[in-house]
């Protein structure tokens, strides 16, 4: 029976972020964007803009919860996806796990119950462990990730804090939470006074139609909205956004407390980039590429991983969730990969509990086209032999 238990966290961020610019390695691990992908001639011109528009005032203080321009804009982008929101009710946040660490410090005190998707965000589980959360976990069900009725049923037993979801293209399952399905989730919650923290960090890349923010169905007193552009743009500007609702006034104080504020050089280049028209002919761009490299990785896995190996046709993105056929020492198995220079993400760190099946996220979008195809048929000849 699924229940909360307090649990200690099987993965470090620090550990995953160390490999991320590790020379020679074959990164099927970090959930980081290739460098080819990056509009480095738009973003070049976009800081060249803001220089010439700013001066010094790019380099000192600014106002905490961030550039007013860019809030507007970044409320149009929302606005377009159904959410009534404006830019006095947004705050930038540096990358998306600041803006989820905050709404995480505001609701949960040690013993207090989370609920989340199974499986996680390893980093997101980490803040929760040490916040001394006992979690509450949501099997993933299927592609349209997890069960509704399961959900109400334990939210109304259970009355955690909060619900934390990546609603589309979760991480690491890759499902995505229907438009149909979206105002059913937001009622239970409400119903149940449960906050609903909307990870959004992926939504943009979706292939088939960005869907509607969850926001589209609240006020601002059950939904928690964050994103960033870390896997859109660029994971170096460290530039998101928190929609924190009725929980604004105590997540600007924190934020402010945290680091005053934001880098005011990359929020005002990111608004030129936006004032630019840059984003949406890059992500014209971006999601093909990603299709591609998906592909490739999809025949890879079918042809060299155990036969049986199951791999998630996500509608957008670059990471993609396999679920090997039976179980296998992943330790040994990343330890043998690791003397081939590849690493990948093993299913322990996104779980709260043991599973009875390995499985294991794999980012195709870092290693060449090249490298991509060899490391994953070099990890599954690993994983054929450690069966």
């Amino acid at each position: 029976m699924t229940e909360p238990r307090p649990f200690r966290a099987a993965g470090r961020l620090v550990d995953f972020m160390r490999q991320a610019d590790e020379a020679g390695l074959i990164n099927l691990a970090a959930g980081v964007p290739g460098l080819d992908s990056l509009p480095t001639e738009e973003l070049q011109a976009a800081f060249t803009r803001a220089f010439a528009h700013e001066g010094a005032k790019m380099f000192t203080y600014h106002h905490p919860e961030g550039d007013h321009v860019l809030r507007e804009q970044l409320a149009a982008r929302l606005q377009a996806r159904g959410a009534n929101v404006r830019g006095p009710q947004l705050v930038t946040v540096t990358g998306c796990t600041q803006g989820v660490q905050l709404l995480i410090s505001i609701l949960v005190k040690p013993g207090d119950i989370v609920a989340v998707e199974a499986p996680a965000y390893y980093g997101m589980l980490e803040v929760l462990s040490v916040a001394g959360a006992r979690v509450l976990p949501l099997p993933i069900t299927g592609p349209d990730g997890i069960d509704l009725d399961a959900t109400e049923e334990l939210l109304t037993r259970w009355k955690p804090r909060a619900l934390i979801v990546c609603a589309a293209l979760s991480n690491p399952s890759g499902v995505t939470i229907p438009n149909e399905k979206r105002p059913r989730l937001v009622e239970i919650c409400r119903q149940n006074g449960v906050r609903l923290i909307e990870d959004d960090i992926y939504g943009e890349l979706i292939e088939d139609g960005v869907p509607r923010s969850l926001l589209a169905w609240d006020d601002g007193s059950t939904v928690s909205y964050v994103s960033s552009f870390s896997k859109s743009v660029s994971p170096g500007l460290r530039a998101g956004v928190c929609v924190p609702g009725t929980l604004y006034e105590d997540f600007a104080a924190r934020k402010c407390q945290q680091d005053l504020h934001s880098a005011v050089v990359s929020e005002v280049a990111l608004r030129e980039f936006l004032a630019a028209g840059a984003l949406d002919p890059h992500l014209a761009k971006l999601r093909p590429r990603n299709a591609h490299r998906r592909a490739l990785a999809l025949e890879a896995i079918a042809r060299a991983f155990p036969k049986g190996t199951r791999a998630n046709p996500p509608r957008g993105g670059y990471m993609l969730w396999a679920e090997l056929p039976r179980a296998v020492d992943l330790a040994e198995v990343r330890e043998t990969a690791r003397q081939e220079r590849i690493v990948f993400g093993a299913g322990p760190v996104f779980y709260t509990e043991p599973q009875p099946t390995s499985s294991l996220r794999l980012n195709c979008a870092k290693a060449s086209e090249e490298e991509l195809v060899s490391g994953l048929e070099t990890l599954g000849a690993i994983l054929c032999a450690a069966e």
